[in-house]
């Protein structure tokens, strides 16, 4: 079965935000932790998940304090023992070391570096942590760059760009092998998909598909672990929007008459 198609999303379920401007959204890697970063109050928000990936089972537990006063996304390393946030004010990404793996209580800064574009709304990584991903409301562009350290944005090189199809794009996202890039965007209010031939490629990346999003101003998506819920926030409603992904199935061949006759033969 095919997951990661936004072409079979349906919206399912919401709840509200913890921040007044909510603006990305991400999991731990077993959807029992859900995460929220917002700049009403410049926090990152954890919620505990009794049932995986399902957010009407999601308490919020605690908060801390963000390094930018306009944080615009945030994402994980592989294994929660490193966070990163990327915010607007200051136009640079931060790096924290986490002693207790996805427990943002234990999350301590430890480094930042300058952002591409002038207007950061959205980063992510590829799955081993050897590229590092922006985008950008500056000239609405999403931004790749070559890690030579895993996951150490220290040694993050810029490398190449290409524009986005929103004109006011806000998040972004991946699948989980790099075949697939998703973004959104309050330009148009909806989520893209592209198609990319060389995994994680951004250079071969092409357009297929959108949708419409649940709210006027999207402001970040994410997926569970094997493509079947997309999750949506957005600053209108202050709401976490999950969508199940569900295949279309292929017709039922009835074999004619004549063809079981010649089965039985």
């Amino acid at each position: 079965m095919t997951y990661f198609n936004i072409a079979d999303a349906t919206f399912s379920k919401s709840i509200a935000s913890q921040d007044g401007v909510p603006r990305d959204i991400t999991w731990n890697n077993d959807g029992s932790k859900l995460y929220e970063i917002g700049a009403g109050s410049d926090k990152i928000y954890e919620y505990d998940v009794s049932t995986p990936y399902d957010i009407d089972t999601a308490v919020f537990s605690q908060s801390v304090s963000t390094q930018d006063s306009s944080p615009t996304g945030m994402a994980w390393n592989n294994d929660g023992s490193k966070m990163y946030e990327i915010g607007v004010s200051s136009e640079k990404i931060y790096e924290y070391d986490v002693s207790t793996p996805y427990d943002i209580a234990t999350a301590t800064f430890s480094q930042s570096i300058n952002t591409q574009d002038y207007a950061p709304t959205g980063m992510a990584w590829n799955n081993d942590g050897s590229k590092m991903y922006e985008i950008g409301t500056g000239p609405d562009k999403i931004y790749e760059y070559d890690v030579s350290t895993p996951y150490d944005i220290a040694t993050a090189t810029f490398s190449q760009s290409i524009n986005t199809q929103d004109s006011s794009p806000t998040g972004m996202a991946w699948n989980n092998d790099g075949s697939k890039l998703y973004e959104t965007g309050r330009g148009s209010d909806k989520i893209y998909e592209y198609d990319v031939s060389t995994p994680y490629d951004i250079a071969t990346a092409t357009f297929s598909k959108s949708i419409a999003t649940q709210d006027s101003y999207p402001t970040g998506i994410t997926w569970n672990n094997d493509g079947s819920k997309l999750y949506e926030v957005d600053l209108i409603s202050d709401k976490i929007y999950e969508y199940d992904i569900t295949p279309a199935q292929p017709p039922t061949v009835t074999a004619s008459p004549i063809a079981h006759i010649l089965q039985m033969i």
